[in-house]
């Protein structure tokens, strides 16, 4: 073999997707860790710095930034190869509330999506995370939301807050399914996401991400692959202002129905 097809044939090899010895997946976990520490301090930091009303208005774009580095830095910590196909820019209709609603089956579906998709992208996010003293103070600096379903006086104010929120152009990003997927397959989706997208009379952009679950199966940080190739599929948008309350089951399966078949492939891979 010539010294030009090995060096071509081993540079193949080192794109290939596979599983992370237990040295590199450590790496992995602890370059993660101190990347999301650095990036809560820079939050906090450029917030600090633009106090005053005149630098307000730039705080969100800088913030924005900074969340997609973080997404990005995580990202390639595994060596993740990604490809976008759709346009959110075109799906979302400019003036209107928008939600986007994804397939949820590793913990590296956020970090893509914030290095992925452009706009003033943010999380509704658990509660518990909202308990980590460093992170919570970084993630409500960067307007990370969260809602409270079991107070309902306390969900009624989340409620208006994300509202508002949307009102100023931010993007909000939900996982309906409300748990991560193990094996890729797409779970039955929660009514939360719907009901707020009817409330708010937003407009639904699906989101799904083909193959992400073969990076972190969920809960199992030392199994992960790298080198991974995923697609990110922005799906046509849904608007809610043709759905009440009494609609929600038949929005529900239809953002369903658009998830799973921009995920049919990969379903039936996974099918039993």
């Amino acid at each position: 073999m010539r010294f030009y097809d090995i060096c071509v044939t081993s540079a193949l090899n080192q794109q290939q997707p596979k599983k992370a010895n237990l040295l590199r997946a450590w790496w992995v976990i602890l370059a993660s860790i101190a990347a999301t520490g650095k990036y809560s301090l820079l939050t906090l930091t450029t917030a600090l710095m633009n106090r005053s009303e005149a630098a307000k208005q730039h705080v969100r774009p800088k913030i924005d930034r900074i969340i997609y580095r973080w997404g990005t830095s995580l990202v390639k910590a595994v060596r993740l190869r990604w490809t976008l196909e759709g346009d959110l820019e075109a799906e979302a209709e400019p003036g209107r509330r928008v939600i986007i609603v994804a397939n949820h089956s590793s913990a590296y579906d956020i970090p893509l999506i914030f290095a992925a998709l452009p706009g003033s992208i943010r999380m509704i996010s658990k509660k518990e995370l909202f308990k980590i003293p460093l992170l919570s103070r970084a993630m409500k600096t960067a307007e990370i939301l969260s809602i409270d379903r079991q107070n309902r006086q306390q969900a009624i104010k989340d409620l208006s807050i994300a509202k508002d929120k949307m009102e100023s152009g931010i993007r909000i990003c939900m996982f309906p399914e409300g748990t991560r997927s193990s094996d890729g397959k797409l779970y039955p989706l929660k009514k939360g996401a719907i009901r707020l997208a009817i409330d708010t009379n937003a407009l639904i952009i699906p989101v799904a991400i083909e193959d992400i679950y073969k990076v972190l199966p969920n809960k199992k940080w030392l199994q992960m692959r790298l080198n991974q190739s995923v697609t990110v599929k922005v799906g046509k948008a849904i608007d809610c202002r043709d759905f009440g309350v009494a609609d929600r089951n038949e929005l529900t399966e239809l953002v369903y129905n658009s998830l799973y078949s921009m995920l049919r492939q990969q379903q039936d891979e996974v099918a039993p």
